[in-house]
């Protein structure tokens, strides 16, 4: 399946997940509208505001794993089996819920022990040569693995929803999956960026413009209802999107099988 043909399936399909899209939005909604009083610039400098501000952030990733394994579940089902039902979704949020925890965690520690051996060398780098063209080489090199590793551990979470298996498994298939059309990967990446960005800075920018005009609590309240609506449809289609190309690289455990036509039926 060509790149733009999974993208424009991402965008098809999510209206049949009008249910799921409407449970991101008031979670989205919610956690904005809890995390507004801590935005305010007097709050900057105070460590017991920003302790509350990490913790409810920790809660809401928390939170949002739990959502994201029950979407990505029936999304594979929808597009495997050609249903779904909605009523299947807490029982695949706490089926999926381990797994990806564990999935995150990984990930987390990854990125911490590359950005220290990043760290680490160029420190030593600039001790012997701290001028622009050393920083600029750093910093390009930084921004390739950067690009890199987002291509590289883009499936892994598909992996565990497809294939049944655990974290680590799920980051050898993801990787293998990503290292068998790197380039194709890169591309779709980009363009479903590109295509995701475009919507959202369009919309959010004509909704900041009227809320600027508006009182400024008022203004503050509508911004986040609207880019909880923006997140919670951008996120389903993206999430679609990339489970039809992750089906379509044919890397599961039924390689032959790719994604089934798409039934009516909404989740």
């Amino acid at each position: 399946m060509g790149i733009f043909q999974a993208i424009g399936k991402g965008f098809a399909e999510s209206l049949k997940f009008l249910k799921v899209i409407a449970l991101f939005f008031v979670f989205n909604f919610v956690i904005g509208l809890i995390m507004l009083p801590f935005a305010s610039p007097q709050n900057a400098n105070n460590p017991r505001v920003a302790l509350i501000s990490v913790g409810v952030s920790i809660i809401a990733v928390l939170v949002f794993i739990f959502l994201q394994g029950g979407a990505l579940a029936l999304i594979r089902d929808l597009l495997k089996k050609g249903a779904c039902s909605m009523g299947d979704f807490m029982s695949y949020g706490a089926k999926y819920y381990i797994p990806i925890l564990g999935l995150f965690i990984i990930v987390v520690l990854i990125a911490l022990v590359v950005i220290l051996l990043v760290a680490i060398v160029a420190a030593g780098i600039f001790a012997v040569a701290n001028n622009a063209v050393t920083k600029a080489v750093i910093i390009g090199i930084v921004a390739l693995l950067a690009i890199i590793a987002a291509v590289l551990l883009l499936f892994p979470i598909y992996a565990i929803i497809v294939d049944e298996v655990g974290p680590v498994a799920a980051i050898k298939r993801g990787i293998s999956a990503s290292l068998k059309a790197f380039w194709k990967t890169l591309a779709f990446l980009l363009i479903l960026f590109l295509a995701t960005f475009g919507i959202a800075f369009a919309i959010g920018t004509a909704a900041m413009s009227i809320a600027g005009v508006l009182p400024l609590k008022v203004g503050q309240v509508i911004t986040i209802f609207v880019n909880s609506i923006l997140q919670s449809y951008l996120s389903v289609v993206m999430m679609i999107a990339l489970m039809v190309f992750y089906l379509a690289l044919g890397t599961s455990r039924q390689p032959g099988k790719g994604p089934a036509s798409i039934a009516p039926n909404q989740a």
